[in-house]
């Protein structure tokens, strides 16, 4: 019995595969507020990450006599709104951080 085979053998253990991307719209500065409203907005995220309530996180700010960024004393909704503004923020940036409008598969 003959068996015909249709495919040539070839070694395949050295294949290269280059891929080529062509990227636009990339944000690469993912929090663009002040490096002062950054710092409030990582104490409120690792005083709530240890169980703190609004009230307890702007009571503390308050009485360390921290203002906000506009210079104001800390109530629990503003401590609220802030995380509340970082997440919004961070969401829209996780869904902008790139689009592919060109790529290209080549194997050799």
């Amino acid at each position: 019995m003959i068996s015909f085979c249709m495919y040539s053998f070839r070694d395949y253990t050295n294949i290269t595969l280059k891929i080529h991307y062509k990227i636009s719209n990339i944000r690469l500065n993912s929090y663009p507020y002040p490096p002062y409203q950054k710092m409030l907005v990582d104490k409120i995220i690792f005083f709530r990450e240890c169980g703190h309530t609004y009230k307890m996180i702007s009571q503390y700010f308050n009485q360390i006599n921290l203002l906000s960024y506009r210079g104001k004393k800390f109530y629990p909704s503003l401590v609220f709104e802030l995380i509340k503004k970082y997440n919004k923020l961070l969401e829209k940036n996780q869904s902008k951080l790139g689009e592919i409008i060109k790529s290209r598969l080549i194997y050799e």
